[in-house]
């Protein structure tokens, strides 16, 4: 437990866990969350308590993607060279440690003084502002409904956008 009772998440866990790798804290390209980046290039993004992201490259995922696939913890992106492990247990830090390092390889410039293109993460893809409703919708959903009403305990409020409904910094 942390200072406050406040239980240590899956994001602080990873962050502590490759406190003694050959990677920096950096802030992550498409807030919120954190990353971890191997001379400047970000391959670890955490968005989220409970979601890691892995910048291995389109080579490391074409010949891990049915192994990623089936374990049924990872998420492919292919098209982007980015994976995303869910954290719910012991056993996904241990892969994604097993994932960074594979990350960690193929981004290395010692041994690949060109490096791959980096593409955004997926995340970024919720990150991107989603269009909002036009007036006269927000308009007469405010008038079909009296104020202070719900229905099914719900209110008429808008949800946040999805940039602004994670807590990290």
């Amino acid at each position: 437990m942390r200072p406050g009772n406040r239980p240590i998440s899956y994001a602080d866990l990873v962050i502590d866990r490759f406190q003694n790798w050959p990677l920096t804290e950096a802030r992550v390209q498409h807030p919120p969350g954190r990353a971890l980046a191997l001379h400047g290039l970000q391959v670890l993004h955490l968005h989220r308590d409970d979601l890691a992201e892995v910048f291995l490259t389109g080579p490391v995922i074409g010949r891990l993607d049915t192994a990623l696939s089936a374990s049924g913890r990872v998420d492919v992106f292919a098209d982007t060279g980015w994976v995303q492990v869910h954290l719910d247990t012991e056993g996904d830090l241990f892969l994604l440690q097993s994932l960074v390092s594979l990350a960690i390889q193929a981004n290395d410039p010692a041994s690949h003084p060109v490096r791959p293109a980096v593409t955004d993460c997926p995340a970024s893809r919720c990150h991107t502002a989603a269009p909002k409703a036009p007036a006269w919708a927000v308009t007469r959903a405010r008038r079909t409904r009296s104020p202070g009403s719900s229905a099914g305990g719900r209110t008429n409020r808008r949800r946040p956008e999805p940039s602004s409904a994670v807590g990290m910094s």
